[in-house]
Formats: C-alpha cells, structure tokens, sequence
C-alpha cells in the first residue's frame, strides 16, 4: 500500500502543475478589442446669452433709483429682453422685485451690442439695489422676416 501512493502524489502534483500553467498562460493573452465608430453630433452654433449689469444704485427723496445695461453675449440677435430689479433691505434681504421691459418686439439688439436701462421704488426701507436678465428671445431671422414684411406691405 505505500508503494501506491508515490505514484499517486506525483500524479496530482503534476495535474495541479499542469492546471496552473494553463491558468498563469491563459491570463497573458490580451482581451479582444472592439472598436465602435460613434458619429460626432452636430452641434448648433448659435448661441444666446444675454447679461445685465447695474452701474448705479441711487436714493433721493422718497425714490431709490437704479441704473444699468444690457449687453447680448451671444452670436443671434436678441429681442424681448427682460430684467428682473431686485430691492434689498440694509440686511440684504429681499423686500421687492421689479420687471424692465428693456426691449420689444420690434428692437433687436446685434450680437456685442448694450442698451442701458433704469428703474424706480419708492420703498422706503431700501439699502442695496441688483439687477439680472430675466428673459429674451432670439430671433435668428429677424432681418429677413423684415425684409419680407416690407415686401408685403408695398
């Protein structure tokens, strides 16, 4: 009975020798690459941006006023502008809002182009005044819907 079990012991020993090197040469093969060819989207290039700037906050009387200017960032021209003025107690909170309808319909304002504006309260407690743009449109094809507008109107 012990002369059985030398053989058996290398036996296993080898088969387990075999095992490993199947398994340390199986695991330096490179995994298969698939390559996928992703189409680049199309992106638009117009682009709106509309900012608001205050350059004045100013009380006298009963009426605190508050000055600034619009200016399109953008590369369409703009129309419609609105501009949110915020009144701010000496705490910097919020006491009221107002609404400037900085430009109509019938304004356009061109890419790097500004167009200054104001606003008026009459609140009393007023310390601080803000602005920001609120709202616009761009109207990509201004020009040309007033060149056909023009033409049916003759």
């Amino acid at each position: 009975m012990l002369d059985r079990k030398p053989p058996i012991i290398i036996a296993v020993l080898v088969v387990l020798m075999l095992v490993a090197l199947y398994f340390f040469l199986e695991t330096d093969k490179p995994d298969p690459v698939i390559r996928v060819e992703v189409e680049t989207p199309v992106l638009d290039s117009s682009r709106t941006w509309v900012s608001a700037s205050m350059t004045k906050c100013s009380r006298s009387g009963t009426v605190t006023r508050v000055e600034g200017h619009i200016s399109n960032k953008g590369n369409v021209p703009v129309t419609m502008v609105t501009v949110q003025s915020i009144w701010k107690d000496k705490y910097g909170t919020v006491v009221d809002t107002g609404l400037v309808y900085v430009l109509s319909e019938e304004s356009v304002l061109q890419p790097g182009e500004t167009k200054t504006f104001m606003d008026t309260t009459e609140l009393k407690n007023i310390a601080r005044c803000n602005v920001r743009a609120l709202d616009w449109w761009a109207d990509e094809d201004h020009d040309a819907n007033r060149r056909q507008l023009d033409r049916t109107e003759r």
